[in-house]
């Protein structure tokens, strides 16, 4: 007996030992993490009391590397302030405004090979660039190759704006047009023994066709052949104008690349070729200049005084949900939260002397229900605040995405943005078949005919199937209800606009879903005028979502380790964050398919 009280005391101890052991590993996690953040906020201390790396030459050659995008949302976390150098895609468009009429700013010189930038940001910086031309300044684009061998029509898009395009020796223009592809994993879910129940309204809502089908359907073929015909022929269309290309050779060209150096200055695609120091040295000597970067041009700008009339300029990036929104720096993808949206919308309306908001979006779709609630709440900040509300998309404002836009005054897009598919769907993936694989029995009690309906662990009844699609019925009618209303078009026509389809920004002015084509400083202007404002007047813009204080920011690194935790596993049972988000809880979404547009 004397033993077992021994065994078990020390099994005790050991128990005791493992838990001390435990908790001394989580103190020095936990005080590792603060000595982090206490590093990270020192140096960004630091930083603020250095301040900008050189003062501003009296002549400056000012560089923009367009490889390293910046996002539409500034991104704004404990980690970014560490790095630093960190803008957003708006605050690139101010640098370029301010350089036009600056004249210590002699000469704009723009790098780009390998970019992530959209068609429609492309678009919006190729209008910039003609602005800062028309204002007498010389632009310069250096590339050491555009695109890896291929993929480079986009950047080259862009460059076809520049006064001069300067190609490195040696390498290569792939302009080799446009690619829209899609997966198709049906088979693969037939093999898991998984079915995917999904329903959508209607033919041309095709979000989950990569789940439900084998191989592209016609009508989605013939769908994105439009898209893409489109974009392609904005590209070529622009490019030939650009660069006083044949449209013919141009597109002769296209089906010959990649294309090297020596051809590509032959056939007229590039200026020169040289090396980007010898450029940049060249220009230098030739405008007695300093080489200057566009980020710390950025921090030389200063705000219009506070008296003055105030345009808000909010931006909401990402699939729509739910609650808070969230950055990639946490999830790898940007989320709009409803409840964030909601907040920033009540915090506008506080401005003093506010007299027109630009709402920017850059957005999918996703959940029916968020997206419907923000509508109604840029609704009521309308009738509240009796200001003007100017939508400008960016990439892309679809489905739940151009549900938001509905209540304003005017809605802009990019000739290239994506927007419109005007539908709904939803469903629930069915594991009855992969437990069956695994041995695993699903059994229960319902109380309730349609008690079981969320369940994945079984298929639909046919009572149940009919509820939902009943469902999708009202969801859609209610959709395209408030689109009509909106936009003034009978629900007859709207329908054969709706059902799902996608279109550029090109199409959807031709049919009446948005009002204009246009960026930034187009929504800018158009609210400014709406709003009666003086176009000599200075105007003072106030950017949504205000930065994060630095107890958010702390809590926001706190919480990061375990979303990193999720994403680690996902990866390693094999989904990626697209495919995880699919084999989600039942619901209603209102977004567009995951098409992978390569350019």
């Amino acid at each position: 007996m004397a033993k077992e009280k021994t065994k078990a005391l020390s099994l005790s101890r050991a128990e005791a030992a493992k838990m001390l052991l435990k908790s001394v590993i989580w103190a020095f996690a936990l005080f590792g993490l603060l000595f982090i953040v206490l590093l990270m906020v020192l140096a960004g201390f630091l930083r603020a009391d250095i301040g900008t790396a050189a003062p501003l030459p009296e002549k400056a050659v000012l560089r923009i590397d367009f490889d390293h995008a910046p996002a539409e949302v500034k991104p704004d976390s404990l980690m970014t302030d560490f790095y630093g150098g960190q803008a957003s895609f708006f605050e690139l468009l101010q640098v370029l405004a301010a350089a036009a009429v600056d004249e210590q700013v002699k000469v704009v010189v723009g790098e780009v090979g390998v970019s992530d930038l959209s068609l429609a940001q492309i678009q919006e910086l190729r209008e910039a660039v003609r602005y800062l031309r028309a204002a007498g300044k010389k632009a310069y684009l250096f590339s050491d190759g555009f695109g890896a061998f291929g993929g480079g029509t986009g950047e080259y898009y862009l460059a076809s704006a520049f006064d001069e395009i300067i190609l490195q020796p040696g390498s290569d223009v792939g302009i080799t047009g446009i690619s829209i592809e899609m997966p198709f994993v049906r088979q693969l879910l037939d093999k898991a023994g998984i079915m995917p129940a999904f329903y959508a309204r209607h033919e041309y809502k095709s979000a989950f066709a990569s789940f439900t089908e084998k191989t592209m359907p016609p009508l989605l073929r013939q769908e994105l052949d439009r898209l893409g015909g489109d974009l392609f022929a904005q590209m070529t269309g622009d490019i030939a104008r650009d660069r006083k290309i044949e449209p013919q050779l141009l597109r002769k060209l296209i089906d010959k690349a990649p294309i090297d150096a020596e051809q590509a200055l032959k056939e007229g695609l590039v200026d020169k070729l040289e090396y980007r120091e010898e450029l940049l040295a060249r220009l230098e000597k030739e405008y007695d200049a300093v080489r200057f970067d566009w980020l710390d041009y950025l921090a030389f700008l200063r705000p219009i005084g506070k008296g003055a009339p105030v345009v808000a300029v909010m931006t909401i990036e990402g699939e729509i949900a739910e609650g808070d929104s969230m950055l990639p720096s946490l999830e790898g993808e940007s989320v709009v939260g409803a409840d964030s949206f909601i907040e920033g919308l009540e915090d506008i309306a506080e401005i003093k002397n506010l007299r027109a908001l630009v709402l920017r979006i850059d957005s999918p779709g996703g959940s029916y229900a968020a997206a419907d609630a923000m509508r109604q709440a840029l609704a009521e900040f309308k009738r509240k605040t009796n200001v003007p509300v100017v939508v400008s998309m960016s990439s892309y404002a679809a489905s739940g995405g151009y549900f938001v836009a509905l209540p304003a005054d005017k809605i802009l897009a990019q000739p290239a943005s994506l927007t419109a598919s005007i539908g709904v769907l939803g469903g629930k993936p069915v594991l009855a078949g992969l437990w069956n694989k695994l041995g695993v029995k699903w059994d229960g009690a319902y109380f309730g005919k349609n008690a079981g309906i969320l369940s994945i662990n079984r298929a639909f009844t046919p009572q149940e199937e009919k509820v939902f699609n009943r469902s999708l019925d009202n969801v859609y009618r209610d959709f395209t209800a408030k689109v009509a209303a909106a936009r003034h078009i009978k629900l007859k026509d709207l329908d054969q606009l709706a059902r799902g389809r996608v279109f550029t920004g090109r199409q959807a002015a031709a049919n009446g879903l948005v009002d204009g084509l246009g960026g930034y400083n187009t929504a800018l202007t158009t609210a400014a005028q709406l709003a009666g404002i003086d176009i000599r007047q200075p105007v003072r813009v106030e950017v949504f979502p205000r930065p994060k204080t630095m107890q958010e920011k702390i809590a926001e690194l706190m919480n990061a380790t375990p979303l990193a935790a999720a994403q680690k596993l996902k990866m390693q049972i094999g989904l990626d964050k697209d495919t995880f988000g699919v084999l989600k809880r039942l619901k209603y979404d209102a977004v567009m398919p995951p098409m992978e547009i390569t350019y």
